[in-house]
């Protein structure tokens, strides 16, 4: 799906961050419509960074989703294994607010992990998901039924008498090249006064360094609380409770190790960067060469010293805890439980 403000046409510009076409620079944010600031935060490629002064949200332009294939490619390999639940997942199911059972559907739920968490909560659940391996892992390693390879606007177009207590999309708002749209089919698919819960990356989070996955075409929107408050009230819901995840152990080696440099991220054989940042840009079939290349004897033996450079910065993560939490660094996640107005 395209943007429908991606900029087509325009003169060109010098900026700090490299050349930006007028009409680029004078895009809409997706999210409250508001024209957005014309310094341009960031560039990857193609694609530029730009933010909202009216309601907050960060979003790259041009948007451009995905299709299932490319999905499918990028995430592939999950569905060998059950994966533990992510925090935002448990946040919910934690939540003295949500609501204890009932009909949920979680739209980009994956391998199904959480379903089976909130099944065995005492909620009856149905699943949306665009990779299909993923969706057949779901019904056949946990015995979910209802996991349909669809978009959530697919699924209330096909379903339109099907209403639920819940709907959840965790990780899954900021790949929204429309999110008001994305939450229009939410809505369709809520009985009145119904509740989403939804968690997505802090842009607050403490970061040492680039995060690869937080660029397109695999996130397009970055979110902090205020702007998730603002989009979500402005959409129609009561916002109820809203946590950011605290900067925990592992969060703090990560980012230890990323501050550490060592130049070992560098494909020493080919001088060419072993970002998976670029891997998420290249053609289909480009991409797909990429991923099934088996490394090299030198390439492994880096990839085992990265993994002990790793592992040595969990003591410093552990002895550097107090200071962390002192500073009240942020981790990944962004959680979010709101009620549709009636």
């Amino acid at each position: 799906m395209g943007s429908r403000s991606a900029a087509r046409a325009g003169e060109v510009s010098g900026t700090e961050e490299g050349l930006v076409t007028k009409a680029e620079a004078k895009c809409a944010c997706p999210a409250c419509g508001a024209a957005a600031r014309e310094a341009v935060l960031e560039r990857c490629g193609r694609f530029a960074l730009h933010g909202c002064d009216a309601c907050g949200l960060q979003f790259w332009e041009p948007r451009e989703m995905p299709g299932a294939r490319w999905y499918e490619q990028m995430y592939g390999g999950r569905d060998q294994v059950i994966l533990p639940l992510e925090p935002g997942l448990k946040f919910f199911l934690a939540d003295a607010l949500a609501p204890r059972g009932g009909e949920l559907l979680d739209a980009g739920c994956g391998t199904g992990n959480f379903l089976a968490a909130a099944r065995e909560a005492g909620y009856r659940v149905t699943g949306t998901e665009l990779d299909r391996r993923a969706a057949q892992f779901a019904r056949d390693r946990l015995g979910l039924e209802r996991v349909l390879a669809l978009t959530i606007r697919e699924f209330a177009e096909r379903y339109p008498n099907e209403k639920f207590d819940v709907v959840t999309f965790f990780e899954v708002l900021e790949h929204q090249t429309e999110p008001a749209e994305f939450l229009r089919g939410v809505k369709d698919c809520l009985k009145p006064g119904g509740t989403i819960a939804l968690s997505v990356p802090n842009r607050e989070r403490w970061l040492t360094g680039p995060d690869v996955l937080d660029y397109p075409p695999n996130h397009f929107l970055r979110w902090n609380a205020g702007a998730l408050r603002k989009f979500l009230g402005a959409q129609g819901f009561e916002v109820l409770s809203v946590r950011e995840e605290r900067a925990s152990v592992r969060h703090t080696a990560v980012m230890i190790d990323m501050a550490l440099r060592t130049g070992m991220t560098q494909n020493v054989e080919t001088g060419a960067p072993a970002s998976f940042r670029e891997v998420m840009q290249m053609a289909p079939e480009e991409a797909e060469t990429a991923l099934r290349e088996k490394p090299g004897a030198r390439q492994r033996f880096l990839q085992a010293l990265r993994a002990i450079k790793r592992a040595a910065c969990y003591p410093l993560a552990v002895a550097a805890m107090p200071y962390v939490r002192l500073r009240g660094h942020k981790g990944t996640y962004l959680y979010c439980l709101a009620r549709l107005r009636g």
